[in-house]
């Protein structure tokens, strides 16, 4: 009987204990094979840790692909072909970790939903020129993983008879395991241990832990790299930026920055914000400007580094701060840096801010309106106390119209108006009016404390030489669109990240743009325009100069904690990781039979990685 049994098929009283020494067996494979294409570590600690690392998370992988195989042979009544189904699914497995493997060696970061849609499209081949020699070379690949999933298949099976573990405690054993380096990787991030947190760029998809902030609740203290200083281990995957900035500054601005979260586009009217519309007629604005992101971490991060969101992990990794900082530094500026609310989650202290992180402040009220009100007046008193003959740099950033938070008593100016927000009593059909005339109000409360603020700044005779710039990291919407999306961080819909830019810029003439323009183009035009600096803007940046913009049709792409998009004519191209791309108008309302162009997404590639190293 056993003779007459098909190869590879089992019978219901079949031992399948096979199943998860299969899977550690290919997660095996999948790290020998992803090791020989990374950096090795000069640190025995970072070695360990990638070896490990690596191995536990192919591993944890592999079991989530084989408890997949299980739940299908039990729904499908296919356990007998249990062997079949696992070395089907795990070569396309191994074919995804050779592929990755090439994405970084090509594009230093692992594989994606825009590269995917690139080979899937046919797009690759017009960039790629295969040779009948890689097609031959792809198909030996092919062979050689199929016939190292029998030899796997026969090991397994053999290796399973050895031991007395079963498929739920080798995979509870291994998610255990998992589960220790995840904290282990917070507290290495917590305590500075960079040899071995610089190794989680290498781990393809692998998420990373942050536990500084419990810890140091816990009584455990926190280690800081030196302001102005990078981490070398992490730097190691950076090649930002490109060259040394050249810049020639003769006689340096005040440069102040007046952000307001969630303040999308059009709340900047005569009637919701009537003293900071009153500056449009003495500044240059743009009027068809976006943020990168619907959320505040990729959102600030783009407006202040000049880059995509998509440089987020591996900045935060080296702890590698903006590079206007550096130049701030250079001509002695003072800096008062505000925020409503904690600069330190997201991590900007260790990005944006970590030549400063010194010199951040926060609020010290409790409600959103009032830090607003303690910052405006901190800021008023510093440039009261202030060196005259220092150049400045400001940053607040008020809060009240993400938190819908007002003073006591402050006047209703839009009626009728919500008096507190409950989000779960919101639906696609609640009425968004008393919602937004609250989120209105909020908007004009923070105008008062933007006028306090200008006022302050004519007092001192400083508007001639004090540039300002009014902005926001992202939009808020209010079910705009029909689909029942409030607030932001949901949708790249125009609600959520079209977001006013005003520049009242010393010295130039007031103008009006309607050309396409993102936050990444922000410090490409300070570096260039009021620092002097003459690199190429390819140098430090993945935007344009704002009085450069390029005429054509830009991708501009949006990043979110999870998703990730492209505005391009007018339109929304939302990618998902497994490569599909959906359009949508700025409504989300569906797009039937309109595509990306390829070159559009074969040029923001190009940007996500232009300053990223493989080795």
């Amino acid at each position: 009987m056993l003779l007459s049994r098909p190869l590879g098929i089992e019978t219901h009283r079949h031992s399948r204990r096979w199943l998860a020494m299969f899977a550690l067996l290919n997660a095996l494979i999948m790290t020998a094979v992803t090791l020989t294409h990374s950096p090795w570590p000069e640190a025995t600690s970072g070695q360990l840790y990638l070896v490990l690392g690596m191995f536990l998370h192919f591993s944890v992988l592999s079991l989530l692909l084989v408890f997949l195989i299980v739940v299908l042979g039990f729904l499908l009544r296919i356990q007998k072909y249990y062997a079949p189904i696992a070395t089907v699914l795990f070569v396309i497995a191994q074919l995804i970790i050779i592929t990755n493997v090439k994405v970084f060696s090509l594009y230093h970061f692992h594989l994606n939903g825009m590269v995917v849609n690139l080979v899937l499209s046919g797009a690759l081949l017009e960039n790629i020129a295969f040779s009948w020699v890689m097609w031959l070379s792809i198909g030996a690949v092919l062979l050689i993983a199929i016939a190292g999933q029998l030899i796997l298949l026969a090991l397994s099976r053999k290796l399973s008879n050895t031991h007395k573990l079963t498929n739920r405690q080798m995979s509870g054993l291994f998610l255990s395991a998992y589960i220790g380096l995840q904290l282990f990787n917070g507290c290495a991030d917590a305590f500075g241990w960079n040899t071995v947190t610089a190794q989680n760029r290498y781990i393809p998809w692998m998420p990373t832990t942050t536990m500084r902030s419990s810890l140091e609740k816990m009584g455990f203290e926190v280690v800081q790299k030196a302001e102005g200083q990078t981490l070398p281990d992490a730097m190691k995957g950076l090649n930002y930026p490109r060259n040394p900035l050249q810049c020639d500054t003769q006689k340096p601005l005040n440069i102040l920055m007046l952000v307001v979260d969630s303040l999308r586009a059009d709340q900047l009217t005569t009637e919701v914000m009537p003293h900071s519309f009153q500056l449009r007629a003495k500044s240059q604005v743009f009027d068809n400007h976006y943020s990168s992101s619907n959320a505040t971490r990729y959102g600030l991060f783009s407006m202040m580094y000049g880059l995509s969101g998509s440089y987020w992990k591996p900045m935060l990794a080296a702890e590698q701060g903006s590079l206007l900082f550096d130049i701030t530094a250079q001509h002695n500026y003072q800096h008062f840096i505000y925020g409503s609310s904690t600069l330190t989650f997201p991590e900007f202290d260790r990005t944006i801010f970590s030549r400063l992180r010194q010199e951040l402040q926060q609020g010290n009220a409790k409600t959103s309106a009032d830090n607003d009100l303690d910052i405006a007046q901190r800021f008023i008193a510093d440039l009261q106390q202030r060196s005259p003959e220092k150049p400045f740099f400001g940053f607040l950033f008020f809060d009240a119209p993400h938190g819908f938070s007002l003073p006591e008593n402050y006047p209703h100016r839009f009626e009728p108006m919500l008096e507190q927000v409950n989000y779960l009593k919101l639906n696609k059909n609640s009425d968004p009016v008393p919602f937004l005339n609250l989120y209105k109000t909020t908007a004009h409360y923070v105008d008062s404390l933007i006028q306090q603020i200008m006022d302050q700044l004519a007092q001192q005779e400083l508007l001639d030489n004090t540039l300002v710039i009014i902005t926001s990291d992202h939009g808020q919407e209010f079910n705009e669109t029909g689909k029942n999306f409030w607030g932001h961080n949901s949708n790249f819909s125009l609600w959520q990240t079209k977001v006013p830019l005003m520049l009242l810029w010393p010295g130039r003439e007031a103008t009006i743009t309607d050309t396409l323009s993102s936050h990444e183009d922000l410090i490409p035009t300070l570096l260039s325009e009021a620092f002097g600096c003459s690199n190429p803007v390819a140098d430090y940046s993945t935007g344009y100069s704002l009085f450069a913009l390029p005429d054509n049709n830009r991708g501009l792409l949006m990043e979110s904690w999870s998703d990730r998009a492209m505005l391009y004519d007018n339109h929304l191209f939302l990618i998902n990781p497994l490569g599909d791309i959906d359009a949508v108008d700025q409504n989300y309302k569906p797009v039937d039979h309109l595509q990306l162009p390829p070159q559009i997404l074969t040029d923001n590639i190009e940007r996500m990685s232009r300053f990223l190293k493989s080795k």
